[in-house]
């Protein structure tokens, strides 16, 4: 018998990866997230102010580090630290992974839900593993090479 599935985040409402797929193409043709624009993708997180999305970028020495990036869906908020922000704007993999992944937690509505199960938490059920894949699924469509993606961030 194989182990209960271990939630990294918050149990929220499950998608499968062909939900996630659909709407992360979806988000990345509306913010212009491609393969041609992958090194000057400033503009493009700037649009999450049209979709009602605040983006902090904190000086570094403000950053704690304890996670590389967070959404807090109450204010609608993401937050990085400055060096993820400029290096994801350049398009540097690593740190367009976090704004992608905060980026899906937006775009896949995760609030908490399911406190109270009686069943065990599945993996369609992790806000962690579907932000993952919505980074990942972008990622693939510009052009970056990935293996299954996991961000260990802190939830």
């Amino acid at each position: 018998m194989s182990e209960p599935y271990q939630l990294r985040g918050n149990r929220v409402q499950p998608l499968d990866q062909k939900s996630i797929e659909f709407m992360a193409l979806k988000v990345a043709q509306a913010f212009n997230i491609n393969r041609r624009n992958r090194k000057r993708l400033d503009k493009s997180f700037e649009m999450l102010i049209d979709f009602s999305v605040t983006l902090n970028v904190y000086e570094d020495k403000e950053w704690n580090f304890l996670t590389r990036g967070h959404f807090d869906p109450n204010t609608m908020t993401i937050s990085v630290p400055n060096s993820i922000y400029t290096l994801a704007c350049q398009g540097e993999k690593e740190a367009l992974s976090v704004m992608l992944h905060e980026m899906g937690h937006v775009f896949l509505a995760h609030r908490a839900i399911l406190h109270h199960s009686s069943s065990a938490p599945q993996k369609e059920e992790d806000a962690e593993w579907q932000a993952d894949e919505f980074a990942r699924v972008i990622l693939e469509y510009m052009g970056y090479t990935t293996k299954q993606m996991s961000f260990d961030f802190i939830a």
